[in-house]
């Protein structure tokens, strides 16, 4: 079954509206509860009917018995509906589970569900009542409604509700933040520019201990590097005054310094240099034709799942001498000058809504060799050659796509076990604290 469209006959407005979708066996992209987990002295729990606590207990157990221990559940069941105590049982619930709990947690997240809400359940008062009685506990109220999908998701709602217990502090002027990234950023060109200018860096994916995320709020800029963290920054702007940098991941040099002037100017410290501008284009040039020769015109497919910009890496292979077959997207939100460019560039580029009910039925064989850039260009291609990454896996700017091309040509002379890879689910994440 033919489950694409040539790129040429895509709309720039292309999303898929989300109906009957197909769920591929690709496991690998965090969701809220591997995000929750990077707390330090951090507690979740999960406010839900059974079907819907089955796949959180399930996610967490996947993880090992550190993270069940920072795992507990509250059972909604159809009594609870038809007594009208939600409330309570969200209140007692939440009063026995903390009982339980030596060390008492610093921070506790408490998810709902898509029901409190359907029943307009007042959870703010019950949060009043918790923040009362455990004056050294920080209630955070965060969602599990996959029915705001659209207006509020559950992602971008966490990554910014985590950050809700940071309070006005005096700002300093050689502190920075990163903001909602699933892993540190070891491959990113703004680090070095910060260390050298003896700038702090706050980051949730490297702190140990609670007090050392809540210093957090004495940084004087925040820098993302995602999309799912603008909401965090944007929160963070507005209630503590926090400037808000954002780091694009993008693939077109200009941008990249550009960003990183920005980053300079925010910080106030001298940026690169020209000099040093264009050792790093070489480098990666190099690097780039390096990873093209050993690929020697293998095919490759590009997905979302491990960068934010698929069609500007795209359009960044294409223009170096790769065979770009395929891109798997489901939204469209780089640019709309990337797309055009990368339409005129190759007209019959296939793109493939990963989500659309049909892929279940797509064919997966493919002539000769291909290399798949994340799991779902893998899975969907059924090629044991491909990067197993995620969420931008720590990468930025000129050493971002020097590790991506590193990445690649492992990705071309290693294969891997397909089938077990793509199972695990929210690929490297940790129990944090």
């Amino acid at each position: 079954m033919k489950a694409y469209q040539e790129i040429r006959d895509v709309p720039y407005t292309f999303n898929a509206d989300l109906g009957m979708v197909y769920s591929s066996p690709c496991r690998g992209t965090w969701n809220i509860v591997h995000y929750g987990l990077l707390v330090p002295e951090g507690h979740e729990i999960y406010v839900c009917p059974t079907s819907c606590l089955r796949g959180v207990v399930l996610t967490t157990a996947e993880l090992g018995i550190q993270a069940m221990k920072k795992l507990s559940t509250i059972t909604v069941g159809e009594d609870n509906l038809l007594d009208g105590d939600m409330e309570e049982e969200l209140y007692h619930g939440t009063k026995e589970i903390l009982s339980k709990l030596v060390p008492k947690p610093r921070m506790v997240m408490i998810f709902t569900s898509c029901v409190h809400h359907f029943l307009a359940v007042n959870y703010q008062r019950v949060y009043r009542k918790l923040r009362q009685e455990y004056p050294d506990i920080d209630f955070i109220d965060c969602y599990m409604d996959p029915v705001m999908r659209r207006k509020n998701p559950p992602d971008p709602s966490l990554r910014r509700q985590v950050l809700r217990v940071l309070k006005p502090a005096e700002k300093e002027a050689d502190h920075a933040a990163f903001v909602g990234n699933c892993f540190p950023m070891e491959w990113c060109d703004l680090i070095p520019l910060l260390k050298r200018n003896g700038i702090r860096i706050s980051d949730l994916t490297m702190t140990k201990t609670y007090d050392e995320f809540l210093d957090q709020a004495h940084a004087s800029v925040n820098f993302t590097f995602h999309r799912a963290a603008a909401p965090a920054a944007r929160d963070l702007r507005i209630r503590l005054g926090q400037e808000w940098v954002e780091m694009h991941e993008t693939y077109d040099y200009e941008a990249i310094e550009k960003d990183l002037d920005r980053a300079a100017e925010a910080m106030h410290i001298p940026p690169y240099s020209q000099a040093e501008y264009a050792e790093l284009r070489k480098q990666t040039e190099a690097k780039v034709e390096k990873a093209r020769e050993v690929l020697d015109g293998i095919p490759v497919s590009i997905d979302y799942t491990l960068i934010d910009e698929p069609l500007g890496l795209a359009l960044y292979l294409l223009d170096h001498g790769f065979e770009v077959e395929s891109v798997l997207i489901d939204s469209i939100h780089e640019d709309e000058s990337v797309f055009r460019k990368l339409q005129a560039r190759k007209p019959d580029l296939r793109f493939y809504n990963s989500l659309n009910w049909n892929m279940r039925a797509c064919d997966r064989t493919h002539d000769g060799k291909i290399i798949g850039i994340g799991q779902k260009a893998a899975y969907f291609n059924n090629t044991p050659y491909f990067i197993n990454a995620v969420e931008n896996a720590g990468m930025y700017g000129f050493q971002g796509i020097m590790r991506l091309m590193d990445l690649l040509i492992e990705a071309a002379e290693q294969p891997k076990d397909l089938k077990q890879l793509v199972q695990v689910k929210g690929w490297g994440c940790r129990c944090n604290g």
